[in-house]
């Protein structure tokens, strides 16, 4: 059966927010500012009922785990809501979640009829886009992928800039860029690390590769035997020292000059074995040497003359 108020009401929620443990014994469902006359009048908490409190639209949240909001709904059972959701007024007389999307899940599971609620004045779709995702951002325990949406919600939807972002949040502005580059992998690792099969340090690994391919290939590779994060940065390091000895090597360009060189230089082989040989230069002083044997007998021969 739904209880009209959890045990222990706010607890030490209200006693964080006022200064006052004793806060806690307030009457059920009672208008806070009506017991503390000093709290300004558009800073409200209140006991709002489950069925007044609309959804956050600016939720970052993609993915909620069912065991872990049965778990908060039975530990609201036990001993309430400990934290106050945050909500603002709606036109309609609703209100509009802004921040507490578990806490207000897991009240419902717990079929709990009201909810204490910090109500705070905001009317602008910009502001409250902002103190929504921010609020989400610092305090939920979001995947790095759901951090990296909300970051460019911020950037996109409230026109700020990363270093705007990164104060906003409490990091540092190359975080907050490291983060966005996430969003640029992809698909199925991004879906790996919302899964919870990589962390943030594998998917940073993932990025120092040059292409879409190789990110895969390394991504599969730590998927499929486990790689611990140090793993996949020696993988990555290995793979780009190799495409820059690549990288450095030239093609040996031979110059008509040369190539009339070469030519007589298989002639002379030629005469000498008795068989087709090309020479193929890789640098002024190296190269490879190719004598053709078309039987037994020939690769007999040929060996017996070198050893003149």
């Amino acid at each position: 059966m739904a209880k009209d108020k959890p045990k222990g009401g706010l607890g030490k929620g209200l006693g964080i927010l006022f200064g006052d443990t004793a806060a806690a014994e307030q009457p059920e469902h009672q208008n806070i500012t009506e017991l503390n006359p000093n709290l300004k009048t558009d800073d409200q908490i209140l006991f709002i009922p489950l069925n007044m409190v609309k959804a956050n639209p600016y939720q970052p949240r993609k993915d909620f785990d069912m065991a872990e909001l049965n778990e908060l709904a039975e530990s609201i059972r036990q001993r309430g809501v400990i934290q106050a959701i945050t909500v603002r007024k709606a036109s309609n007389g609703s209100f509009e979640l802004i921040s507490g999307e578990r806490r207000l899940r897991a009240a419902r599971l717990a079929e709990i009829e009201k909810i204490p609620a910090f109500v705070i004045d905001v009317s602008e779709k910009e502001d409250l886009l902002e103190i929504a995702l921010i609020e989400n951002i610092q305090r939920s325990d979001l995947n790095a992928i759901e951090v990296a949406e909300g970051y460019k919600r911020l950037i996109d939807e409230c026109k700020l800039k990363q270093e705007q972002v990164a104060e906003k949040v409490g990091k540092s502005r190359s975080a907050v860029a490291n983060t966005l580059r996430l969003l640029g992998l992809p698909e199925e690792i991004k879906q790996s690390i919302q899964k919870g099969e990589i962390s943030e340090g594998h998917a940073r690994s993932i990025l120092a590769m040059d292409n879409e391919v190789d990110q895969l290939l390394l991504w599969k590779r730590i998927t499929s035997e486990n790689l611990s994060v140090r793993k996949a940065e020696e993988l990555t390091k290995k793979k780009k020292q190799a495409k820059g000895i690549q990288k450095d090597k030239k093609i040996y360009e031979i110059t008509d000059q040369n190539k009339a060189a070469v030519k007589f230089l298989e002639e002379k082989f030629m005469e000498h074995f008795g068989t087709r040989v090309k020479l193929h230069p890789t640098s002024p002083t190296s190269g490879n040497i190719v004598i053709q044997y078309y039987t037994s007998e020939d690769l007999e021969r040929i060996i017996d003359l070198c050893k003149k």
